[in-house]
This record gives structure tokens, sequence and C-alpha cells, in this order.
């Protein structure tokens, strides 16, 4: 099981300033090695959740220990499937995570004995942890979220990346299900939902106790304001109080 422990700062940035704030990453890091030829990749992402919505209820009120619960894959990539638990106390961020092949994370989700038997231990551990959160949570697919993450890792810093996500989209998703519905995708990151005068991209800088002096500098220098922005909770929003017909049958506990 892979565990990373850091801070997290988000920020709703205009795109315009976009190629600033990548040179200030360009003097310290590096492209992430997976990104594709454009300098991208995709994220798409299963999220879960309780019949009554209380992980996103306790996101939506910002309530200092909470936690996520997702499967994360990357189309086009033939990396395998991540269970993640990414917990909050206060602002420390606790991600884990692990990996399974993508035939087998349904049958690892439900514990099936061949299935977790069969996995490396470091990823038994971490399979066990997220199938509890999903059993003892009542916890079931909500929604799909899927976006493209430019991503720079620092080659000064023990742990520091900074990320731009664009094109945040998302879908209702009832199934242990990771296929999308190409027709099925709506925005989220468009000018009407993130209430900003032009189009914006959502940046992250992440590090461990202490933000690098390099991004400190830029944060200043830009003026960069700390915007806090969940792609579950917002992209949920957006389906439970902007449905068409059809998802509001999709919307959990509708009538």
């Amino acid at each position: 099981m892979e565990i990373i422990e850091r801070y997290e700062h988000k920020f709703l940035i205009p795109e315009r300033i976009i190629p600033e704030i990548r040179s200030f990453a360009l003097t310290t890091s590096r492209v992430d090695t997976n990104a594709r030829q454009d300098g991208t990749y995709t994220i798409r992402s299963l999220y879960f959740d309780t019949p009554t919505l209380d992980l996103y209820t306790a996101n939506d009120r910002e309530q200092g220990r909470r936690f996520k619960a997702r499967v994360r894959m990357y189309p086009g990539a033939t990396s395998p499937c991540f269970l993640e638990v990414k917990q909050r106390s206060l602002d420390v961020i606790v991600k884990s995570r692990a990996a399974v092949s993508r035939d087998r994370w349904r049958q690892a989700i439900a514990c099936d004995s061949a299935t977790v038997d069969a996995l490396p231990a470091r990823s038994r551990s971490g399979v066990l942890a997220f199938a509890s959160k999903v059993h003892t949570h009542h916890l079931a697919p909500v929604l799909l979220v899927e976006y493209e993450r430019e991503a720079y890792v620092s080659e000064v810093d023990s742990y520091a990346r900074l990320t731009f996500d664009r094109r945040i989209r998302v879908q209702p998703r009832t199934e242990l299900e990771l296929d999308a519905d190409e027709g099925r995708w709506r925005s989220i990151d468009h000018v009407v939902q993130t209430r900003t005068a032009e189009p914006a991209t959502v940046l992250e800088l992440k590090f461990e106790r202490r933000p690098p002096a390099w991004m400190h500098a830029m944060v200043r220098r830009l003026e960069l304001v700390r915007y806090g922005f969940s792609k579950y909770c917002y992209g949920l929003r957006d389906e439970l109080t902007l449905p068409s017909a059809d998802r509001i049958a999709c919307a959990p506990g509708a009538a």
C-alpha cells in the first residue's frame, strides 16, 4: 500500500496566467513522466458515498476530519486501477492507495478471497483498508469524474508537485463500472459553475510540511488566493441541482 502524507493548496486561476506559472515550475521541476507528448494525461475516478451522501456533506461543509473513497484509473494507459482513500485531518491530507488489475478490482472490493490472496502483500493491506471503508460505511458508487492533468514534479524537494486540471467533467454512476458513456459527460469547470469572468483552471500545489520557497514566491508574486474546489462536490452538486429527467432517476435517494 502506498501512503502519502502531504498538504494541498488549491487555486482557481484564469487560463491566461498558466504560461507564467509553468515557467516558475520548470525552474525546479520536470514534467510528470506519465504524461503524453502534449504534456498531459487523463484521470478518471469513480467516487463512492453513503446512501445519504454523508461524505459529500462532510466535504461541502468543510468538516475538519473527513474522507473520500474512490477507484482511479488512467484511460489510455496500461496501468492498473487504484483503490484510494483520501483522509483529511484539518490541513493534513493522508492518501492511501493500492493497485489492482483492471479485471479484478470489483472482486477485490468484495473481498473475494482468491483475488485478495493473490495480491502482493503491499497491495493486500490497502485493498482490505479500502474494502473496510466501503462495507463499514455502506458506500456505493455515485459519480464518475474525469479530467486532463498537466503535472510537474520537483527535482529539488523531497516531495512537491504542481498540477493543472482542465476539462473536468462528470456523469452519474451507480454501478461498479469505470466505463463512461461519452454522450453523458457534463462539464463542471465552465464559467457558470465556477462563477468566474473567464475560463478557469484548477491549480494544485502539493508538498510536505511547508511550501517550498519557489512555490511561496510564485504565490506571492502572482497574488494567488486559495480556493476550495472539490471535483466530487462540484460534480455531484451539478448533477443534483441541474438534472435532466433521466438524471433525476439516477440520483441517489431519488424516488
